[in-house]
């Protein structure tokens, strides 16, 4: 059928309006800087999350992921993935590109890997870390003072090792098949004072092992040992053995699972909820002091205590944390829909309504999955126009 070139026109524009067009969430960067410490440019890849434009005033915890370039991708899609799905809370993710990968992973040095490359730099490794990245990091980015180290094999050893020798780096570490058979299993005897020390120790570790047998399995069977045994107080670990994955994709499957864990120990618990924001508040408040990095109360956290009362038909209370809630993540679509639902529950039709349409505008700047909107949206639409007739 013939089309005047002005329909075909509207049609073309159609498809790469901003409602047509969808965008990869988030940015992600390459960046170089200069290494005193290691005598050399180090490459990174820098990812920041879906509303890090869109909230100036947010800062974030960071992700410090060894093996860059090899797992940057699935690190950072599976991330974006939790937090659409409120599964894991939003980090930058700093990919830290290799250069002399055996050099910066191994705490000692070990002729009989030369055929490798040179061995046990794990501490000028962990210096230019700390020394360099990090304030490069804080610097030029919107940090809030948590970070978590995440490596896979000989990255997973630095994990480790970093924990006990450096536990004051990190908040949180992710080790994926660790590699702790390195040097005749020399990182145990640390871990074991390590862990009979009775100081707090206030991180979070998350340790995994695939089907992969022999020095890999029984050094990951030794350490989950030495954790259980532990009571060191503050301290949270999950230890899991995967049988299902082999040793290249440990990292892959834990990822999604580290990153669940972590978000969940640090949600206030539903008796904390139950008792409303100023219980979250506090929650979040000896975070802050446990952890040592600036907490704020999450979302996901307030919106339960919102539906907590919606639930319980009171509809003013709820009304009333949900507009907080939209003052403090303005950026977030979905509270104007939770604010929508509270409004519709109490009867309040035309003030749903309104929130309807600023989830939807809000999910457009966001670029968040919007079709349940639409519906609600449908749905509130006939109820308004039922109740008029």
């Amino acid at each position: 059928m013939f089309k005047p070139p002005f329909v075909i026109f509207a049609l073309v524009l159609s498809l790469f309006s901003p409602h047509a067009i969808s965008k990869i969430r988030g940015e992600s960067r390459a960046v170089s800087i200069n290494s005193e410490v290691l005598n050399e440019e180090r490459e990174l890849l820098i990812y920041l999350p879906n509303n890090y434009s869109q909230h100036a005033e947010k800062a974030y915890p960071v992700l410090y992921l060894l093996d860059g370039q090899r797992n940057f991708s699935h690190t950072v899609g599976t991330l974006d993935l939790l937090n659409q799905s409120k599964m894991a809370q939003e980090m930058i993710v700093v990919g830290i590109v290799n250069t002399h990968r055996t050099r910066d992973f191994t705490p000692t040095y070990d002729e009989n890997y030369n055929e490798w490359g040179t061995s046990g730099g794990a501490d000028n490794f962990l210096e230019f870390i700390e020394k360099e990245l990090k304030p490069y990091i804080s610097e030029k980015f919107r940090t809030n003072g948590f970070n978590v180290l995440s490596g896979h094999s000989l990255g997973g050893l630095l994990s480790i090792y970093t924990l006990q020798a450096k536990p004051h780096l990190f908040q949180g570490y992710f080790a994926f098949s660790p590699s702790l058979w390195w040097h005749k299993e020399v990182l145990f005897a640390d871990a074991e004072k390590f862990f009979a020390n009775i100081t707090p120790l206030n991180k979070f570790l998350y340790v995994n092992m695939g089907n992969e047998g022999g020095q890999m399995l029984s050094g990951f069977e030794r350490y989950s040992a030495l954790l259980s045994a532990s009571n060191r107080t503050g301290f949270t670990f999950f230890s899991d053995l995967d049988t299902s994955e082999g040793h290249n994709t440990t990292s892959l499957a834990g990822q999604s699972l580290a990153y669940q864990k972590l978000f969940s120990s640090l949600r206030p618990s539903e008796d904390v909820i139950k008792n409303g924001p100023s219980a979250i508040e506090n929650y979040y408040r000896s975070l802050s002091e446990k952890f040592g990095y600036r907490a704020t109360p999450g979302y996901v956290a307030l919106n339960h205590a919102g539906y907590i009362e919606l639930q319980q038909d009171n509809f003013e209370a709820a009304i009333s944390i949900f507009e907080n809630n939209i003052e403090r993540f303005p950026h977030k679509s979905d509270a104007y829909d939770s604010l929508a639902e509270a409004y519709e529950a109490a009867g309040k039709l035309n003030n749903a309504l309104e929130m309807r349409n600023r989830a939807l505008e809000v999910s457009i700047k966001e670029n968040d999955e919007n079709n349940a909107f639409k519906t609600r949206k449908a749905n509130l639409l006939k109820k308004i126009n039922d109740e008029q007739h």
